[in-house]
């Protein structure tokens, strides 16, 4: 990946398609937490100009419209917070904000400077003054890995409702792991928040694969819900990762959403590898692959609800309540689950249905 060195560039396939995610996700968020907060803040730490050399439109236009055209009005104060380092580029963001029209109640913040300073200092003001944050959706998504230490990430995940979708340039660091300045290896040190990644060098294996997973370990530290998901090109090359981290298994479910309803055909394709043993290529079958799954967490446990089951699809697996269906009605068919034809409330099961009151046992 590049790093560009002109206020404008061409926006690549891969961005292309982490935008699409981005937007979906934004298009579920902004609605269910405005419902619930009267404040809401979306932070673009690495904003860039706003679009790119052709017109296209980048992340802090994309999350602007999808916020202003949602069916849903979104109600109470909404803050959009876009922060770029770059002068040439915040000149142009400025630029296009001031050409926008946006409800009375959202709050549009355009800053100069480094997402870490900019947001750091907002933490440790709330910190001494002993607030809280409103909820926040931090997109953090640099060409390279510095200024995003993994201290400032623990902090924010700290705060209820608060969520990050992380750019892990996981290649790009295993290049400077050894590098002889102090100071790069050091924008390393700081953004796993222990110096075990460097050690990683002095080791054998796959070393993208193992900063990949210590990163993952270190964010199951700071969040009850931990996604990555590679991002291959059609020779199936790992681009770069995306790693989402929330404590709230609606904003997984959401996520986990928004990464299926990226178009499986086009020039990006994505897989959940979070499990290490098991990688799920998002436009393959995936119907033996989470059945696998199934029978190795519920085989000879007896019998379990579709609560069970549903809960364990949606919080420890890449998979869907669609994805669980599918797998069921085969596994049914195959007669490796009796499923008793009354429910836990006992009223009769329908059919190829697998509710939360059904009764299941892999045989």
């Amino acid at each position: 990946m590049t790093i560009p060195k002109e206020t404008l560039w061409e926006l690549e396939p891969h961005t292309k398609a982490k935008h699409e995610i981005l937007g979906r996700y934004l298009a579920a968020w902004f609605p269910i937490l405005s419902t619930y907060n009267k404040r809401i803040v979306y932070i673009d730490g690495f904003s860039g100009p706003g679009r790119y050399k052709k017109g296209e439109k980048g992340s802090p236009l994309i999350a602007l419209d999808v916020a202003v055209s949602h069916l849903k009005p979104i109600g109470g104060e909404v803050v959009f917070w876009f922060i770029e380092e770059n002068e040439d580029r915040i000149k142009h963001l400025r630029q296009e904000l001031a050409s926008r029209t946006v409800p009375s109640h959202f709050k549009i913040i355009s800053d100069s400077g480094k997402f870490h300073e900019k947001f750091g200092e907002v933490l440790k003001s709330i910190d001494t003054g002993k607030n809280t944050l409103a909820p926040t959706f931090a997109f953090i998504d640099p060409f390279g890995f510095s200024g995003i230490p993994f201290s400032l990430i623990e902090r924010l995940m700290k705060y209820e409702r608060c969520e990050a979708f992380i750019t892990f340039m996981a290649d790009a660091m295993n290049r400077f792991l050894e590098h002889p300045e102090d100071k790069l290896v050091q924008h390393i040190v700081d953004a796993f928040g222990t110096n075990e990644a460097v050690l990683i060098a002095k080791g054998s294996g796959d070393r993208v694969a193992k900063l990949r997973e210590l990163y993952q370990s270190r964010l199951q530290q700071a969040a009850k819900y931990v996604r990555y998901f590679e991002m291959h090109d059609r020779l199936n090359h790992p681009q770069y990762y995306l790693f989402f981290a929330t404590n709230h298994e609606l904003g997984h479910l959401k996520m986990k959403e928004a990464m299926w309803k990226v178009d499986p055909d086009g020039d990006f394709r994505f897989s959940d590898a979070t499990n290490p043993n098991q990688l799920v290529l998002f436009e393959t079958n995936t119907t033996s692959m989470l059945i696998e799954q199934l029978r190795k967490e519920f085989c000879g446990k007896g019998q379990i609800t579709g609560f069970a089951v549903r809960t364990f699809v949606e919080d420890k697996t890449a998979f869907l309540k669609k994805h669980m269906t599918a797998a069921l009605k085969q596994e049914e068919d195959a007669a490796k689950v009796l499923v008793d034809p009354l429910k836990t409330d006992g009223k009769k099961r329908r059919v190829n249905s697998y509710p939360d009151e059904a009764k299941l046992t892999w045989v």
